[in-house]
């Protein structure tokens, strides 16, 4: 994707597979900025800070939608209700509670999310099946479901078009920041607006999605379409980031899809599904940035580039074991330029590579080359790992794949927030 920026940062373009130019625009909203979308969010006690802990995203109408969720074989009950209510029809809300995962207490999860979306369905007056569930927090405590059922109302009842912002706020746990995007594109003289929040800083290494993630459009799209559009958008994001590498039980990436733009139906593979697509995929890896940049602890957003490998499989083990690996992480964490764990993570991966062959670069500065030191000056390495941003790239030069994976580095703040999390 090509992407180019106006000179204040808002306007971006890209290219279409015909090469043609699209215009897309960053715009206010968060969750709420597409047509029909209301958010709130309250306090109900499950954070001892007082903190908003509860969220609800509401659609006038009701959705197409799409999910993906964690492949651990440990999944809280807010997960498991949820997936099966995708499948099944078209929701309208979705619920959200931070501070608890409601997960590992039994076969109460289920009972307790069926209970809290059965009870917002009701005062919402929509269908009990059309309201999602999603948790993250601690695992192993019971859900305060009298808790979360007083603050339902007042929940209800801060409804807003305005309140996209306060949804992502609700829904952290250990981020330091809220994390949103919204764009507007053109399809046939429509405007279409795509946006989204999330949440998540720590144990993020999915092999689906990323902790808690929520889209919402107002374009009108065939559910196949959307479904195409958002696993394709999922794996060029979340699925190339790792923070620590540990997978939670919780993550869930949802997208919502109200048709109320009055646009066309988007259909598979046509040009306004390429639109559409592109922005969609630009507003994922926005957000999956943000991750990484809040990761716990992190003082270094890492880039790590594979190229050059027989196929994309040997590409990506490569990036990810380079990324996951605590060597790497905590040698930039420390300024250390020490090429030598970047080719020691590689061979460890289990792709096949020629280590005769091998480059390693630092910042585009070569530190390797077919698989022996460059004797580079040692002061300008020590120059690039004091940069916020470090980027890594590894050429196997044995073919023509490539991989891309984000993280970020591992310190000291990293044990201490681990350490301390259920206090």
């Amino acid at each position: 994707m090509t992407v180019l920026r106006s000179a204040n940062g808002k306007i971006i373009l890209f290219a279409e597979r015909n090469q043609k130019y699209a215009k897309m625009k960053i715009i206010r909203g968060g969750v709420t900025a597409p047509k029909g979308f209301l958010a709130g969010s309250t306090s109900c006690g499950i954070k001892k800070s007082g903190k908003t802990d509860l969220a609800l995203l509401y659609s006038a109408v009701p959705c197409m939608a799409t999910g993906t969720f964690t492949t651990n074989r440990v999944k809280s009950g807010s997960v498991v209700l949820s997936i099966q209510r995708l499948k099944k029809g078209m929701p309208q809300a979705m619920i959200v509670n931070s501070g608890n995962a409601n997960c590992c207490v039994g076969r109460k999860e289920i009972k307790d999310a069926i209970e809290i979306t059965g009870l917002a369905a009701e005062k919402l007056a929509i269908k009990k099946e059309s309201v999602l569930i999603a948790s993250t927090g601690i695992i192993g405590r019971p859900l305060p479901v009298d808790k979360i059922k007083k603050g339902l109302n007042r929940l209800i009842k801060d409804l807003s078009e305005s309140n996209g912002t306060n949804f992502a706020k609700a829904i952290m746990t250990t981020d330091t920041v809220y994390k949103e995007i919204a764009v507007k594109i053109n399809i046939k003289g429509k405007v279409v607006k795509i946006a989204g929040a999330v949440k998540g800083a720590g144990m993020i290494c999915p092999n689906m999605a990323t902790m808690l993630a929520f889209f919402t459009t107002d374009a009108a799209i065939q559910k196949e379409a959307l479904k195409q559009a958002f696993r394709e958008a999922i794996y060029d994001s979340f699925n190339k980031i790792t923070v620590d590498g540990d997978m939670s039980t919780n993550d869930s990436a949802v997208m919502f899809a109200n048709g109320m733009a009055g646009n066309k139906i988007i259909k598979k593979n046509g040009k306004d599904y390429a639109v559409f697509l592109e922005a969609v995929k630009f507003a994922a890896r926005e957000l999956s940035r943000k991750i990484v940049l809040d990761g716990e602890g992190a003082a270094r957003f890492i880039e790590i580039i594979v190229k050059g490998a027989r196929t994309e499989n040997a590409a990506e083990l490569a990036a990810k074991r380079i990324a996951n690996s605590s060597l790497v992480k905590t040698m930039i964490a420390g300024g250390d330029p020490n090429w030598g764990r970047i080719a020691a993570a590689v061979g460890s991966s289990g792709a096949d590579i020629n280590p005769w062959r091998m480059d390693i670069y630092f910042n585009r500065v070569p530190v390797m080359k077919n698989g022996t030191g460059t004797n580079a000056s040692r002061k300008p390495l020590l120059n690039i790992f004091k940069k916020k941003e470090i980027e890594i790239t590894v050429d196997l030069k044995s073919g023509k794949e490539s991989s891309r994976v984000w993280t970020c580095d591992l310190t000291e703040e990293y044990v201490r927030i681990n350490a301390e999390y259920e206090t």
